[in-house]
């Protein structure tokens, strides 16, 4: 009875050391035959599967820590990548590349005025701090100058005529308070060409992006 007991017992060990690591049995060469082990080895193949085993979960919570920072770098990467796209947005609107909306105001101007007395206009909107401006569906950017053309003044190659609508981006106030100042370039205009004009605050304005290829001829980025 006592050597069934004993058998059972034996079993029950090799049992649950084939269970924690069965895989690493199979790795040693030459494998263990665990009959063969006295109960005193058996007992010392235990301590030491057990230590392997707490080994073994160290480096997997190390490894479970490494995806976390991982996964944490990977979060701030994505932020980083939202603040650059949101800094690409910001700079291909204020070039006049993209569309943009906004408050502002409409400014209709009707008059013989030449190309001196709207690209004076443009200037006095963007110093009153208008942020975009576009005369008629023409988005004004850096490169943006009236000139007289053919038959007509032009802005980047299209004509515009004696009445032009321009819409601008800013503080609606601010805007209508520089152009309509006391002796200011609209009263002058009125007064030299018999300009009339009238100004709109405007809630909701929506500029297109413009038309014309911005791409540096001469010029390139510093590395």
């Amino acid at each position: 009875m006592r050597g069934r007991l004993a058998q059972l017992s034996l079993f029950a060990v090799a049992l649950l050391i084939g269970v924690l690591l069965v895989g690493q049995l199979r790795s040693q060469a030459p494998a263990i035959e665990l009959s063969s082990l006295s109960a005193q080895e058996l007992s010392t193949l235990v301590e030491t599967l057990q230590l392997r085993n707490v080994e073994l979960s160290d480096a997997l919570a190390d490894l479970r820590e490494q995806i976390r920072e991982y996964e944490r770098e990977e979060a701030l990467g994505q932020s980083t990548l939202d603040l650059s796209r949101e800094d690409l947005e910001r700079v291909l609107a204020f070039a006049g590349l993209a569309p943009v909306t906004g408050q502002g105001i409409t400014l209709e101007v009707e008059g013989d005025f030449d190309a001196t007395n709207v690209n004076d206009l443009i200037y006095e909107l963007r110093s009153a701090g208008a942020e975009a401006v576009a005369v008629d569906d023409i988005r004004i950017t850096a490169r943006s100058v009236a000139v007289l053309g053919a038959e007509a003044i032009e802005i980047d190659g299209v004509p515009i005529g004696r009445y032009v609508e321009i819409r601008a981006i800013g503080s609606p106030r601010g805007l209508q308070s520089a152009m309509e100042r006391p002796g200011g370039l609209l009263l002058q205009l009125q007064q030299a060409v018999g300009a009339t004009f009238r100004i709109t605050r405007e809630t909701d304005i929506t500029l297109p992006a413009t038309e014309r290829d911005l791409a540096p001829q001469a010029a390139r980025p510093v590395e």
